[in-house]
């Protein structure tokens, strides 16, 4: 018998960059513009560019991960600029179509997220809805936050996770502690890169939640940063309503993470250990990288408060919720009670224990 030639398709190729080819294109060179100037026929533009499913299904199952990312960041953005712009979701079924496939393999829920508009939105052909300065300041700065809370992530689960002498527990909270004073700083920096009244007008309108096939979905968020949430519960200023807001955020956040802070919820956090002294011994030093680190995390909340104010409450006092559907006052507040009661029951232990000795 003779053998036949198997046909195989031609494999695809695809720009890391504009994985979507013409639509990416449209995505970051026209539809900005077409926002700004509120140009519903130019956003109805382009569904002309919008991508054939084999071309989804090959990215879905043969690209990497942050390819697959670009990609749904550019159909999520274009769904927003879509649904903003009056455009009925009946219009760009393909649309949904495909965000839900690229969720499925993605983990992360079929609309735009903090991955997409923030940690995998390539520099080098940036995603914005506006174009304007001040939105690419604020996806550099999230970034930057985000670079800088990564080491500590890290290190903080390694310490929970891993039997470590006592030089390294201490190089371990040193890491934690660096990495919330690279965080200080770049939101310092934020005054520098965001204007106000740009950010309000311009953008921060994107962010709302949509609904699919019945489903809601929050907008990107702040609250969605997951090296702030996986420290945060590991060093102990977390309680039982933080796991309960965690687990409402979890559908929002890459698998990885996801699974870490999964990990964490189910461990003895630092506060803990150090407060039972957990047959550890805790040396002077420790301890005071430790009340130290509450500290910074006490001072980035009140940080966070203060950016709210002058971002949103100054530009437009009727908005009460952030983009990630919780109430400024209710959510802002319980992060800075949480942490300073966390501060004030660990100051006791380490007093205590002098006291002993």
């Amino acid at each position: 018998m003779d053998m036949q030639e198997v046909q195989t398709e031609p494999s695809l190729s695809v720009d890391p960059l504009f994985p979507l080819e013409a639509f990416s294109d449209y995505v970051v060179h026209q539809l900005p513009e077409a926002n700004v100037q509120q140009e519903v026929a130019a956003i109805r533009e382009g569904k002309r560019h919008l991508p054939d499913m084999a071309r989804l299904e090959h990215i879905a199952y043969q690209e990497p991960y942050h390819v697959k990312m670009v990609a749904m960041g550019d159909l999520g953005m274009f769904l927003v600029s879509c649904l903003k712009a009056g455009i009925n979701l009946k219009e760009i079924p393909t649309v949904v179509d495909q965000l839900e496939l690229l969720s499925l393999v993605t983990g992360v829920v079929p609309r735009d997220t903090y991955a997409t508009y923030v940690t995998y939105n390539p520099p080098e052909a940036l995603r914005t809805f506006s174009a304007h300065p001040s939105e690419v300041g604020f996806i550099q700065q999230h970034r930057l936050s985000d670079e800088a809370m990564k080491p500590a992530a890290e290190a903080a689960f390694r310490l929970q996770n891993e039997k470590v002498d006592q030089a390294t527990r201490l190089m371990c909270l040193k890491e934690i502690q660096q990495g919330l004073q690279g965080l200080k700083q770049e939101n310092k920096a934020v005054h520098q890169k965001v204007d106000p009244k740009y950010f309000i007008r311009l953008f921060r309108d994107y962010f709302f939640p949509i609904t699919l096939h019945g489903q809601e979905y929050q907008a990107p968020s702040g609250v969605h940063i997951a090296n702030i949430i996986l420290v945060d519960i590991i060093v102990g200023t977390a309680n039982d309503g933080y796991f309960q807001t965690t687990e409402e955020l979890l559908p929002y956040l890459e698998p990885r993470d996801r699974w870490k802070i999964q990990q964490a919820m189910h461990r003895v956090s630092l506060k803990t250990r150090l407060m039972n002294q957990y047959q550890e011994p805790w040396d002077t030093e420790e301890m005071r990288v430790v009340i130290d680190i509450y500290k910074m995390l006490k001072h980035f909340r009140y940080v966070h408060q203060g950016l709210v104010n002058r971002y949103i409450r100054k530009q437009d006092t009727g908005v009460t919720h952030g983009t990630g559907g919780f109430s400024f006052d209710e959510f802002l507040l319980e992060r800075i009670e949480i942490t300073e009661a966390t501060q004030r029951e660990v100051q006791k232990a380490v007093e205590e224990k002098k006291h002993l000795h």
